[in-house]
């Protein structure tokens, strides 16, 4: 036997003791974990690659078909935690070898009306050695009202309290599993996750070090409930009302929309940057114009049906409460209304949550929906789910730090939610621009749908999103990276660049790459130098 070969067979035989070991105190875990009010229903030492099956996964989530995959040797915990006599939350937990972790603590968030463990953000963190984590917020699926339905605890976990429950689970299963506990703890959410993770930071400030959250679903009943005004604006539910405006116009409204704003940014791509700072005139498109043919052009009474769908929306006392849906973004939200000619909003949050937690109604639709029942639902705001508070003051003041980011082409949460946010904070801590950027950086993605996709260079290591590409894991190309870096060596995110992968396959050919700027700077074309390269985009102030 050579020396080098009786090196490779020594290593080899080392690893196995290890892999026996992690695997031995894997197993053991069940026997020795303590923990008020949890138990821990399933357990498996897993090996770096291993396909999970996940059978009991429900319809909306995935359904009995879902698999993940094991992207470290780890120790997966499945655990039931409860909250009060009549809930309960699911935690899932993926411990990562004690030889590869990485000293961090990583939770992460859910969409929609929660329900679904994000095991995409947890595939990524397990392969970077974090102890990552996920949670159910306290329900099974991201479609239906039974299982809010007079259940206020369920409502609770879903509305403020799972990620709490979260942290302060997953650090004590860490620090019983590694024998000490995170040097610094992390959260990454998209939608609801960044609603989750901003009401966190104002409700729980000690929870965690850093948060990532993409496309955050902050003030999130006025998120839902825009969805049923704007499609009574739009004519729903009379579908024969010379005011409604058809499922099929609508992708060619938007399209004229993209045709006439797209070129003021000075790239023609088929993205508007800025869709915040822009008009659109119906008008334009009315039938005779000859802009549409006439099987698309509008009436005088679409025309102003279009108008009201792109006008913020206001509480009955006449206060703006929502910003205006932006334009050049697909409206499906609103006008994917009907099902063989009968009236049935496709967006189906708006019904399941009003008839769960609301109007504890399962018979409940929103034909009907009106301003009323908008602000009905903030005046009950069950289980605090809104989370539009703006006060981080506890989180500032212990040196928490924030990467936020935004699709500008957001279809589900208008992107200038964000903006208003961000500005909220700034004036609610009296900060300057130079404060609030030393702990909360907003970036703006031109071109980027609801948390991903869409025609922009959207990846930037988003939530939600699986892989991460190997040859980008550095802080200007991951936004994970990016938030560790300022953590835990003050290195500030000054740029983000997000990358165009062929076919949306990240870590694939890469096709554009463009940088992006902390909020309020902007990303602007240099206007010499090929659009798909980052260099080629530069921050500036606003308006230059």
């Amino acid at each position: 036997m050579t020396p080098f070969t009786g090196s490779v067979a020594l290593l080899l035989g080392f690893t196995a003791r290890l892999v026996a070991c992690s695997a031995d105190a894997c197993t053991s875990l069940r026997n020795h974990v303590s923990i008020p009010n949890t138990t821990i229903v399933a357990i498996d030492y897993l090996a770096n690659g291993t396909s999970i099956a996940l059978p009991g996964t429900v319809e909306s989530c995935g359904g009995s078909s879902l698999t993940a995959n094991a992207t470290a040797d780890l120790c997966r915990l499945v655990l039931v935690v409860s909250t009060s006599p009549s809930s309960e939350v699911q935690l899932e937990a993926w411990l990562p070898d004690p030889s590869i972790w990485n000293r961090r603590f990583l939770a992460t968030g859910d969409g929609g009306i929660g329900g679904c463990i994000d095991y995409a953000t947890m595939q990524n963190g397990a392969g970077l050695g974090f102890a990552s984590f996920g949670t159910n917020a306290g329900h099974n699926g991201s479609v239906g009202y039974e299982f809010f339905l007079n259940q206020p605890e369920v409502i609770n976990d879903f509305g403020h309290r799972a990620i709490h429950v979260e942290a302060e689970i997953g650090k004590d299963i860490v620090r019983q599993y590694y024998g000490t506990g995170a040097a610094k703890n992390y959260y990454v959410g998209c939608s609801t996750g960044g609603r989750q993770g901003f009401q966190n930071a104002h409700l729980y400030p000690e929870d965690f070090d850093g948060f990532l959250l993409g496309s955050p679903g902050v003030d999130w009943l006025h998120i839902v409930a825009s969805k049923g005004i704007l499609a009574r604006r739009v004519g729903w539910p009379y579908l024969n009302s010379s005011a409604y405006v058809r499922p099929e116009q609508w992708p060619v409204i938007v399209e004229a929309q993209i045709r006439q704003l797209d070129p003021l940014d000075g790239v023609v791509d088929g993205i508007i940057d800025e869709p915040t700072k822009q008009r659109f005139d119906p008008a334009s498109l009315a039938c005779g114009t000859g802009v549409l043919n006439s099987s698309f052009c509008l009436s005088p009474q679409q025309v102003e049906s279009v108008r009201r769908a792109y006008q913020p929306i206001a509480s009955s006392s006449g206060q703006i409460v929502y910003p205006a849906f932006e334009l050049g973004s697909n409206t499906d939200v609103f006008s994917e209304n009907q099902e063989n000619g009968t009236a049935i909003l496709g967006y189906t949050i708006l019904q399941d949550f009003w008839r769960g937690t609301i109007y504890n109604d399962s018979t409940w639709v929103p034909n009907e929906f009106e301003v009323s029942d908008m602000d009905l639902a903030l005046k009950i705001n069950p289980g605090q789910v809104n989370a539009g508070e703006t006060d981080l003051s506890s989180f500032y003041d212990r040196g928490g730090k924030i990467i936020s980011y935004h699709g500008r082409n957001d279809e589900t949460v208008t992107s200038a939610l964000s903006e208003q946010f961000f500005v909220g904070v700034q004036s609610t801590l009296d900060l300057t621009l130079e404060d609030i950027h030393s702990f909360y950086r907003l970036f703006f993605i031109p071109g980027m749908h609801h948390c991903l996709g869409g025609l922009g260079a959207w990846s930037i290591g988003n939530a939600m999103a699986y892989p991460y590409d190997k040859t980008l894991l550095d802080s200007d190309h991951n936004a994970l990276v990016a938030l560790v870096e300022w953590v835990e060596n003050s290195t500030e995110p000054k740029i983000l660049v997000g990358t165009k992968y062929e076919d949306d396959s990240i870590g694939g050919t890469i096709t554009a790459q463009r940088t992006y700027c902390p909020y309020p700077m902007v990303s602007k074309w240099n206007g010499v130098n090929d659009t798909s390269l980052a260099t080629s985009w530069k921050c500036v102030s606003p308006g230059i």
